[in-house]
């Protein structure tokens, strides 16, 4: 099953009022939120869906959630080695020690 926004929006209204009542619960939230939202809403969270839940000055819990969607193959992150064929790079300076990188036009007289 999906989450909607609301949906989610809604649990949590629930998650912090059972934290707010349940010091067990508190705790386990603040140690381990997704077994805390599974325990509670009997759903798991989606693949790639981190929830991290702190406490405030006030003792509110406030939610982050974190999206860690799988990288797709031309959108993931290069290795070292992979980095080391493509690391370059040039500066204003490379164009006064040694001109542009075009071939020079030639000049009509």
């Amino acid at each position: 099953m999906s989450w909607t926004i609301e949906q989610a929006n809604e649990q949590f209204e629930v998650f912090k009022k059972r934290a707010s009542e349940d010091a067990e619960f508190r705790a386990l939230a603040l140690s381990n939120p997704k077994q805390a939202i599974q325990e509670l809403t009997g759903q798991e969270l989606p693949e790639g869906i981190e929830v991290v839940i702190t406490e405030d000055e006030q003792g509110e819990l406030q939610a982050k959630t974190l999206i860690n969607a799988p990288a797709s193959e031309a959108e993931r992150e290069l290795d070292e080695a992979e980095l080391e064929h493509v690391a370059g790079g040039t500066s204003f300076s490379a164009f006064i020690l040694y001109g542009p990188p075009y071939p020079e036009r030639t000049k009509k007289k």
